[in-house]
């Protein structure tokens, strides 16, 4: 797995400083200055280490936090502020971080409590690789108790889609998971999804129809496929 941090700072120098200090502990880095230029990152892997600062320009950092947990219930949060009223570290720990850290830091610190958080979410994801769901994205593949099926780059997209944007997804937000030149329409996500259930019943998965809101991925659909057709 990727030792990957993601750190969202809108002070230039502290997240230049935490970016450099992170690589020399051999973590891959990005740094972004608000969360419309992480928001706007496709090129992002998802998931990974996130350090996010509560007051941000625009977009605060803890509905950072809320977006990021509706996809990603395990990756390891930490909130950054330079407040350290209770209330507030609350709200933080509520919205979904999993620490709360007050400005100024010690670096080595951090450093230790970052590695601690990735050793934790490296085993977590081996153990999904056995006995969970795991995406392989170079393969266009799905992984589900040691049984791999193969996808299509478009079904793969479908797929990852609603297993991390979770609960029932939209067809036009499938849409806009797509380049803009693939020129995707309703009907060719309604014919991905048809051949996707196929393949997904060798998992033990399924797609459900929530008539006028979308699609829900089932991640065990028991003995009987109940996705509609």
């Amino acid at each position: 797995m990727r030792r990957f941090v993601t750190i969202i700072e809108d002070e230039k120098e502290i997240g230049e400083s935490l970016s450099i200090f992170l690589r020399s502990k051999k973590y891959e880095v990005k740094h972004y200055l608000s969360a419309e230029d992480y928001f706007s990152d496709r090129a992002h892997p998802g998931k990974g280490i996130f350090l996010v600062d509560w007051n941000l320009p625009g977009i605060k950092g803890i509905d950072i936090i809320r977006t990021i947990r509706t996809r990603d219930k395990i990756s390891p949060i930490f909130m950054l502020s330079a407040n350290s009223k209770n209330q507030e570290v609350l709200e933080g720990l509520k919205a979904g971080a999993d620490d709360y850290l007050t400005k100024p830091f010690d670096f080595d610190a951090l450093a230790v409590r970052i590695e601690n958080a990735w050793t934790k979410l490296n085993e977590l994801e081996i153990d999904l690789i056995t006995h969970g769901v795991k995406l392989i994205p170079e393969a266009h593949s799905v992984m589900k108790d040691g049984t791999t099926i193969s996808l299509t780059a478009r079904e793969y997209v479908i797929f990852k889609s609603l297993y991390e944007l979770g609960d029932t997804v939209s067809r036009d937000v499938l849409i806009e998971q797509f380049d803009i030149k693939e020129k995707m329409t309703v009907r060719n996500v309604d014919v991905h999804i048809f051949f996707l259930r196929k393949k997904l019943k060798k998992i033990n998965m399924a797609i459900n129809t929530v008539w006028g809101a979308g699609y829900k991925l089932i991640t065990d659909a028991g003995d009987t496929d109940k996705s509609e057709p």
